[in-house]
């Protein structure tokens, strides 16, 4: 019985979510410097892309808010994708959204903790470019933050990515109930 909850079949599901584990695990040690996971690799690229479109995107801003806008942008454009997989009723996409959201999140966590050392290399026009982060806290006064503020913002990732597997774990036992009911339904 096909239903439009989860029209597919239970197994794809459950290969999906072991699928989507392998990813959070893959996620939880990401660098864009030492990445082997193409798939990874290529969200990381997207985000790139966003990151450096929402700094043009507010050039006319104060300096400040031109530097957030990268990183906000970044993790804006996952949060808008996980808004438009609910809208969409595409809740397993969901789970997959949750976990871009948890790579943005690592991306930019990474970045604001290397605002002191500045080890990450930066691309840009000209040869002094200038660190998003480097600016923004030294701006605010906050520089020695820098690694406790980049580790919230990884852990907030995290924690969201365990909520998307285990709202895919939920879907998955919600597929077993409606179609375990269906069947005592017919019989």
């Amino acid at each position: 019985m096909k239903t439009k909850f989860m029209p597919n079949p239970l197994r794809l599901y459950i290969v999906g979510w072991i699928f989507f584990v392998y990813l959070f695990t893959q996620i939880l040690n990401f660098t864009a410097a030492n990445s082997g996971n193409i798939l990874l690799s290529g969200l990381y690229f997207v985000e790139f892309g966003v990151h450096e479109a929402s700094h043009l995107a507010v050039f006319f801003l104060p300096a400040i808010f031109v530097a957030a806008a990268g990183s906000i942008g970044e993790i804006a454009f996952t949060f808008l994708i996980l808004f438009a997989t609910i809208k969409a009723k595409a809740y397993f996409a969901a789970v997959f959204a949750s976990l871009w959201i948890m790579l943005a999140m690592r991306n930019v966590g990474l970045y604001i903790a290397d605002a002191r050392a500045q080890a990450i290399p930066l691309i840009g026009p000209g040869e002094n470019v200038q660190h998003d982060w480097n600016y923004i806290l030294g701006q605010l006064g906050w520089l020695e933050y820098d690694k406790l503020m980049g580790n919230i913002v990884i852990w907030v990732g995290v924690a969201i990515g365990v909520l998307g597997l285990q709202f895919g774990l939920y879907l998955i036992i919600m597929k077993i109930y409606l179609k375990h009911k269906a069947v005592s339904v017919k019989a």
